[in-house]
């Protein structure tokens, strides 16, 4: 708590977190800012008052970006105090982790709907490169098998031999939610569940990408799909009208040749769950935030997470777009003769 009371204590209420926290752009509300909480959590501090329920679940109105951050001249890490706090003040979790029934009740309707599903190709036996291990993720495992099946024809059609796909959740519902214990759980059946022979493993969402850097011990191993394509001197066929929306989660080095989108960091409503957690907001969030109609009308989108993808399905329904959306991998596979079905 000592370590919280220093970083909080080094906010100089400058204010400049306003100006690229998607929550307080849509709302104008100081409590849902990184700022409001700081002057709030000194009050605590000063009058040695325990925090209370109210305000740690105040702290689930948050997309969890850390965009406040990169802006704060004395670099206070919002996130790690927020799910530090909500980790010792536990009063709720904001999410379990996928159960399917809602999961699949609230988003596949609109995934079937009008978009192109790849199909698993035959199996490819002539491996000429590394075993690795594909770490699929919630989404395709329950809501979009599509990213998994193109990804596979990949891999495969690359010369990688996937020994394993991984059914584990990558741990960040309880992450976010400052969950640590059942985190460390989660971690020790991922950890339990990889083979010692493969080179590497792959993700195809950014989001469960940059959870798993947590477990340090498999951290060199992780890769994702675009730095694995790239590694393979593959280039992504380029129109005029493909864009790529860069993820608020993929912190590293995008190895995708496309004009990017997301420049001020406009987020798909899906960053920490936030579409699930709090449908309240997220019509204003859309209209505050999130892309114009003009900006994406006939574009095809493309996104490296498939959280992103969930949201960005949300925002374009919502503004009535005609724009078309794919993971790296289904356009891949839909748009490259040599990875299309067998």
């Amino acid at each position: 708590m000592e370590t919280i009371k220093e970083e909080v204590y080094k906010c100089s209420k400058c204010g400049l977190c306003q100006s690229v926290c998607p929550i307080y752009l849509a709302t104008k509300n100081e409590m849902y800012l990184s700022r409001g909480r700081y002057i709030v959590l000194n009050n605590f501090f000063n009058n040695n008052k325990k925090i209370s329920k109210k305000f740690i679940n105040n702290l689930d109105i948050c997309l969890n970006c850390n965009a406040c951050k990169n802006f704060c001249p004395s670099n206070i890490d919002a996130k790690s105090i927020f799910t530090k706090l909500k980790n010792k003040y536990n009063y709720r979790y904001g999410i379990i982790p996928f159960s399917i029934n809602y999961f699949f009740n609230l988003f596949i309707k609109s995934f079937k709907k009008k978009t192109p599903v790849v199909k698993r190709n035959k199996k490819i036996s002539n491996y000429t490169k590394e075993k690795v291990l594909y770490f699929q993720g919630c989404v395709n495992r329950f809501v979009n098998s599509s990213d998994k099946n193109a990804t596979l024809n990949i891999l495969e059609n690359l010369g990688y031999q996937v020994i394993n796909v991984s059914n584990n959740c990558c741990g960040l519902p309880y992450l976010s939610d400052g969950n640590f214990k059942e985190f460390d759980r989660n971690s020790l059946k991922i950890l339990k569940s990889i083979p010692p022979e493969i080179k590497y493993i792959v993700c195809s969402c950014d989001s469960c990408y940059k959870t798993l850097k947590n477990i340090n011990t498999i951290s060199d191993k992780l890769i994702t799909l675009d730095e694995l394509l790239s590694l393979n001197n593959y280039k992504i066929k380029t129109e005029n009208n493909i864009v790529y929306h860069k993820p608020l989660s993929k912190k590293e080095n995008s190895f995708i040749n496309l004009p990017m989108i997301n420049r001020k960091g406009s987020c798909s409503t899906m960053e920490n769950f936030f579409l699930l957690k709090h449908p309240e907001f997220i019509e204003e969030l859309i209209e505050k935030i999130f892309y114009k109609k003009e900006e994406i009308d006939n574009k095809t989108i493309i996104t490296t997470c498939q959280l992103d993808k969930v949201g960005l399905k949300k925002g374009i329904k919502t503004i009535n777009s005609n724009a078309n959306l794919y993971s790296l991998a289904e356009y891949i596979c839909l748009s490259d003769k040599d990875f299309q079905e067998k």
